[in-house]
């Protein structure tokens, strides 16, 4: 059950701002938001991406104030974020979109949340409506996106807390796109798989007598920061560069537990792909002969399916 509602719209790329009012809201239109706020917060399980406030964020004290404050206070609240998101929507290329400021009862008695969210809206479509013995074409402008299609938003408490403060729902989290994060002073992580490459890259840049050593490490995964101060645990000159692995004061994403099963190294050339488990990667080796190269895959079985013309014997 939504408690609270602000609603405010941002056009022309953050100069124009119709401000937040209060919205008492019907059974549809809490429904539509209810289904927009439950995809928000599904965006919390382990492997997607997680959230922080930085030291100078105001947003955590925001958010705990609107669950207390009501009326022209809770308003207050939503304008002070309004305002912060249209400030950094100038400069970069952003969608005008409608602004729901929220506070939910979630049905069971669960812990109450809020949540801000961005709805970039259409300009318009059209429905078909029969008519007689014909159709008419009924045609709707500005429209929200359907409930599920949420393209940024954030939510608090997150239930994955400590390991993350905040869900954060941002469908680009490099570049400008960042705006969003930057309006509210907040950092989001990558989320598992691209962690996960980034990891892959790292650990291929060992030599590959260390590399499975490396993948041994990660073990059953979890924080990337914690995965890799396990390999530096074994590889003390185990370096990471990249910010999804923490780099830089980043906020690093997660490793899942299927990593050292799943995570491969791919070798292409001339249009031919091989992928090779981390783990085996001492088993390729590559070498010139004349102006063209060699790739020797080592196994203990014949690569399948094979013809027995394709194994040919020690000389």
């Amino acid at each position: 059950m939504i408690e609270k509602c602000a609603l405010a719209v941002i056009t022309e790329r953050g100069r124009s701002v119709i401000p937040p009012t209060w919205s008492d809201l019907d059974e549809e239109e809490e429904d539509f938001l209810v289904r927009h706020v439950e995809r928000l917060r599904k965006a919390s399980n382990a492997a997607e991406t997680r959230g922080r406030f930085r030291p100078d964020s105001t947003l955590e004290r925001d958010f705990s104030d609107a669950l207390t404050a009501h009326g022209d206070s809770f308003v207050e609240v939503a304008h002070r974020l309004v305002q912060q998101l249209a400030s950094a929507m100038q400069g970069v290329n952003s969608a005008s979109c409608v602004v729901a400021f929220v506070v939910e009862t979630p049905s069971g008695g669960s812990e109450r949340t809020v949540s801000l969210l961005k709805l970039d809206a259409e300009i318009e479509a059209a429905q078909l409506d029969r008519s007689g013995q014909g159709v008419r074409l009924r045609v709707f402008k500005d429209l929200l996106p359907r409930p599920g299609d949420i393209q940024k938003g954030l939510s608090w408490p997150d239930p994955r807390a400590p390991h993350s403060t905040l869900i954060v729902l941002d469908a680009v989290l490099q570049g400008t796109a960042k705006y969003f994060q930057n309006a509210f002073r907040i950092d989001a992580s990558p989320n598992a798989r691209n962690t996960e490459m980034a990891l892959v890259d790292e650990i291929s840049e060992l030599p590959p007598a260390q590399v499975a050593a490396a993948v041994a490490a990660v073990g059953d995964g979890g924080d990337a920061e914690e995965v890799v101060d396990r390999v530096r645990s074994v590889l003390p000159s185990f370096a990471v560069v990249a910010p999804e692995l923490g780099a830089g004061g980043a906020m690093p994403g997660r490793v899942r537990p299927q990593f050292s099963a799943l995570a491969k190294k791919s070798y292409e050339a001339d249009g031919i792909e091989v992928k090779v488990p981390l783990s085996r990667v001492e088993q390729i080796r590559t070498r010139r002969v004349g102006t063209q190269y060699e790739t020797v895959i080592t196994t203990s079985t014949p690569l399948t399916p094979i013809e027995s013309g394709d194994v040919s014997g020690t000389s």
